[in-house]
């Protein structure tokens, strides 16, 4: 069929699942900017986490531009978080740990609620030598997903207006390795470097959206590239109401697939410090994230949009022991650019210009170790 404005509308069905798949949570389970090859010197045998997070205009010090309609993290919403992570060590020099995470992010009409999840088993090879330092490998997976994501709220550009946009099962899942050493320059202060590299795959179940076209209500199906409309209620309008059609979004030069369900590849390196007197534990990092995505960098850089590949994180923490197994810790994480790293299912075609925004995250709990 010829649906006048075509165009316009192929770009804002992309942009109403925008609205439902980025939902943009911040503080991913890896926290990978305060690893340690010698995880012992804070827990002798294990430690179990619980902690909430904190996003909203308040508590943001990164202080993005107010005026910037992209900086969503701080200007469309609050978000919440909760996670649960803990590590055994199983054997001297092997620990085992995992983390789950809830996360919603809360706009004036809409919240989007995501689950992640991360695994991983750290293997210390080689203990410190003189100048050597302890070194460790790391082996992880870890992943985000939502069973749906909707917007409700309408998207309008000349020509068409998508009414709502549900996303069925989005989920990103990662494969990581990491390579860590630490220097214990004291008893009480740790120097710890970290280089690691992974992949990355988006993947969605079904894509399906309402839209008003000639005074009736159409529900809209994607099959790839393939959109099928259909008439949602009994419709009376002059000239006829037409029931059914079939469109193509690539007929307007957008790839379903290659442009929220890509794949990628990223390396990743940082250096951290940990210091301990008395009852007062001092952490803090930087870590550097470069990715490298599969087609849809090269579309948004064929359509003119803004593509970011780096991301630059700064991570402290303080933690007070209240009794000697259970702390007390606030944690504190400024990003340049929103967690595309970290939540790689956010990012897709039509939100990479919010990825641009530099943003904080605030996380209060309580630790136990053993």
């Amino acid at each position: 069929m010829n649906w006048q404005g075509g165009i316009s509308f192929a770009r804002q069905w992309l942009a109403g699942l925008a609205a439902a798949a980025a939902a943009l949570p911040a503080a991913a389970a890896p926290l990978d900017a305060l690893l340690s090859a010698t995880p012992e010197r804070s827990a002798p045998r294990a430690t179990l986490e619980l902690g909430i997070d904190r996003l909203n205009r308040q508590l943001d010090f990164a202080k993005p531009d107010a005026n910037d309609p992209t900086t969503i993290a701080t200007t469309a919403g609050d978000y919440r978080g909760a996670h649960l992570a803990g590590a055994l060590r199983v054997a001297d020099g092997l620990w085992l740990s995992g983390s789950l995470w809830r996360r919603t992010l809360s706009d004036d009409v809409d919240s989007y609620r995501y689950r992640s999840w991360q695994a991983s088993g750290l293997y210390r090879f080689s203990e410190a030598a003189g100048a050597m330092p302890a070194l460790a490998v790391r082996l992880s997976a870890w992943g985000n997903r939502a069973s749906v994501t909707e917007t409700t709220t309408p998207v309008r550009v000349p020509g068409a207006i998508l009414n709502s946009v549900t996303v069925s099962k989005p989920s990103d899942r990662q494969l990581q390795v990491d390579l860590i050493g630490t220097w214990a320059l004291s008893p009480s202060l740790d120097l710890s470097a970290q280089l690691g590299g992974g992949s990355t795959q988006l993947d969605y179940g079904s894509l399906a959206a309402t839209t008003r076209r000639n005074g009736c209500d159409y529900q809209l199906t994607f099959t790839g590239n393939d959109i099928f409309g259909e008439l949602a209620k009994p419709c009376n309008v002059s000239g006829g109401v037409i029931k059914q059609f079939f469109d193509s979004s690539g007929d307007y030069g957008v790839d379903v697939a290659k442009e929220i369900a890509w794949r990628g590849y990223f390396m990743q390196a940082g250096i951290g410090a940990r210091w301990q007197r008395g009852d007062w534990t001092l952490i803090g990092g930087y870590l550097f994230h470069q990715v490298k995505r599969q087609d849809v960098d090269d579309i948004l850089d064929k359509r003119g949009g803004p593509v970011h590949r780096n991301n630059h994180l700064l991570t402290a923490e303080a933690a007070y022991r209240l009794h000697s197994n259970l702390s007390v810790f606030g944690r504190a994480q400024v990003n340049s650019n929103l967690f595309f790293d970290d939540m790689p299912v956010t990012y897709n075609t039509s939100t990479s210009a919010r990825f641009g925004s530099r943003f904080s995250l605030i996380t209060l709990g309580l630790r136990a170790d053993f």
